[in-house]
């Protein structure tokens, strides 16, 4: 339904009416929210944002400055959207305005340069970021990275440039994936398994991708990985480039169509979600439509296609305490929250603990920690407390911006505690085994 009087643009995706009409303000949102949370604003609430985007629909308020810091303001957790008992897909409606934001802002000026620089130079090519990572490679192993943090020149220039500095991974060295080994099964009784390399993941986290590789094969699978790494585009849709991600999508979907995989598999929580909804980002497209669809429905998280399909529980494991954080995108969005679990709790000798509010936003959100550097530190220590509460050795998580986002803040909040990504964890279980042997 599209309001006559709108203040958004008629020629960009408009926000589904029929969703922002069916929020009830009940308010079973706010505690939920974490913005609402720090500031115990409504404008800063779901409900209340849902309400600004309502105005503007229906005319009554124009894309003013605190229209846009209300909508920027939110991380896009969607843990609103479970706790919503009218189902109302809030995320959907955030991302909507974003779009809207971001043309208000280029037709103005107003544009973030910071933004624009991350989105349509970093990101628009992963060569560039693949050079960035190569020299964040010799920063840091030159010793130059240590002697700057030491020295504290940033300060000069701003002291948030500083704490920054600690928040960038080590960045391992840019070896080549190994493809070879563990198939046993006959090629004819493979289950053919797509993944990517990602963008992030790929420079900081290719560990991670590694043990994906292996614990698929371990497992029996035929994997198959891109030979040019294509990004799948949530880092710009998410912030209100359309346009490349939808060039992007259609790049994956045509690329996983000519491998012919049964299934396309993500260890970024992230990336999984946005791909899940490829149809709905396609649907105005009559060539993809139909492809993005089918696509679709092929994504699944690792520990959500390990979990479907099967895997071979440990035999042996030394002692481990671990806790489990939940990403916002894998137990909101895509809503997989015991499969993980599940995995987990196959390790034997494994003492799994509870974490308190394991589902609330650790603070990365994307780009988020970038831009709004202060907001997110204090949903960061909320949830570094609690992982402090667990007195584990471990935490594990499935999405590389958490991944970072945890491991600065045990730097910064002085946690004794080391991230790990599940399936490293199961690979890390597996290696042992094989060293016993």
């Amino acid at each position: 339904m599209t309001q006559r009087n709108s203040k958004f643009y008629d020629n960009i995706p408009l926000p589904d009416y029929e969703q922002l009409i069916n929020c009830m303000h009940c308010g079973m949102c706010l505690p939920s929210c974490p913005t609402y949370e720090l500031t115990g604003k409504e404008i800063d609430s779901p409900r209340g944002r849902i309400r600004l985007i309502k105005a503007v629909a229906e005319g009554e308020l124009d894309i003013t400055n605190r229209f846009k810091e209300s909508i920027d303001f939110c991380l896009n957790c969607q843990a609103c959207v479970t706790a919503c008992p009218a189902g109302v897909e809030y995320g959907q409606l955030v991302e909507a305005a974003q779009l809207h934001i971001e043309a208000h802002n280029r037709e103005t000026g107003q544009a973030s340069r910071t933004k624009n620089f991350i989105l349509n130079w970093l990101f628009s090519d992963l060569k560039r970021l693949e050079f960035i990572g190569h020299l964040m490679f010799l920063y840091q192993r030159s010793g130059l990275e240590k002697l700057i943090q030491k020295s504290g020149v940033l300060k000069i220039f701003s002291g948030q440039l500083h704490e920054m500095t600690y928040m960038a991974p080590k960045v391992p060295s840019a070896k080549a994936y190994d493809m070879t080994g563990h198939d046993k099964l006959p090629e004819k009784d493979r289950i053919r398994v797509g993944i990517i390399a990602g963008c992030v993941q790929d420079v900081f986290f290719r560990d991670v991708n590694q043990d994906t590789i292996d614990v698929l094969k371990i497992n029996g699978y035929d994997v198959f990985l891109p030979e040019k790494n294509i990004c799948c585009g949530s880092v710009h849709g998410h912030n209100g480039e359309l346009d490349t991600a939808k060039q992007l999508a259609r790049q994956l979907i045509d690329t996983f169509d000519k491998a012919g995989v049964d299934y396309i598999v993500l260890n970024s929580a992230g990336c999984g979600a946005y791909m899940k909804e490829y149809v709905h980002l396609l649907a105005d497209d009559t060539v993809y439509k139909q492809k993005a669809r089918l696509f679709s429905e092929k994504v699944l998280d690792i520990t959500e296609f390990l979990d479907k399909k099967g895997w071979r529980k440990p035999e042996s494991q030394n002692p481990i305490s671990v806790t489990y954080h939940e990403p916002c995108h894998l137990v909101h969005t895509q809503k997989i929250s015991e499969q993980p679990r599940n995995i987990l709790k196959s390790i034997p000798k494994i003492d799994f603990r509870e974490l308190p509010e394991s589902s609330w936003c650790c603070g990365s959100a994307g780009i988020y920690n970038v831009t709004h550097y202060d907001d997110s530190m204090k949903v960061l220590e909320r949830k570094m407390n609690n992982i402090r509460e667990t007195g584990v050795s471990y935490v594990v998580t499935g999405n590389p911006g958490c991944m970072i986002q945890l491991m600065y803040g045990i730097k910064k909040y002085n946690v004794d505690v080391k991230v790990l990504h599940p399936i490293s964890l199961l690979n890390r279980v597996y290696k042992q085994e094989g060293a016993g042997k």
